[in-house]
């Protein structure tokens, strides 16, 4: 491990968090400690191995990784690709996801639509199943005798 000059522990810690999105309050409630405290740990050039430790565990990283962390490295781009695999920040994957929800809410719509467009062209209308229709189709649970009464159906 080479030894970063000048590095500060604490402006480590923050960048980190801040690249996860995690705001200082659900940090320091993770941490078990006051959102206050985590102000304070992040302004310290160190601290103890043990608060690495759990700092780490919280940020899903290791303590290497936040002694490390060079944040000018991800702004200047030389080493972003190696960072964030470290970090397990693929903001591109969330992006693709939603980009795939997104289209095929679009196919269903289109392909809804072509149906629509289809029984106006034909004239045809598919059958729309209501309730009105659930009920007519329904076997009767009673019937009219010869005598008007009410006769149960078996």
């Amino acid at each position: 491990m080479k030894k970063i000059k000048d590095r500060h522990i604490g402006r480590n810690i923050r960048a980190i968090r801040q690249l996860r999105c995690i705001r200082q309050e659900t940090f320091a409630s993770q941490m078990g400690i006051a959102q206050q405290n985590v102000s304070k740990m992040e302004k310290k050039k160190e601290i103890t191995d043990e608060q690495l430790e759990q700092v780490a565990k919280v940020l899903k990283t290791t303590t290497d990784a936040i002694k490390e962390f060079d944040e000018n490295a991800i702004i200047n781009n030389n080493i972003l690709n190696e960072q964030v695999n470290n970090y397990n920040i693929n903001p591109l994957e969330k992006v693709a996801e939603l980009f795939k929800e997104l289209l095929l809410t679009r196919d269903h719509e289109i392909q809804r639509l072509k149906e629509e467009l289809d029984e106006y062209k034909t004239g045809v209308r598919k059958p729309v199943k209501t309730k009105a229709s659930k009920l007519a189709a329904a076997k009767p649970l009673h019937s009219i005798d010869g005598n008007g009464k009410k006769v149960a159906v078996q």
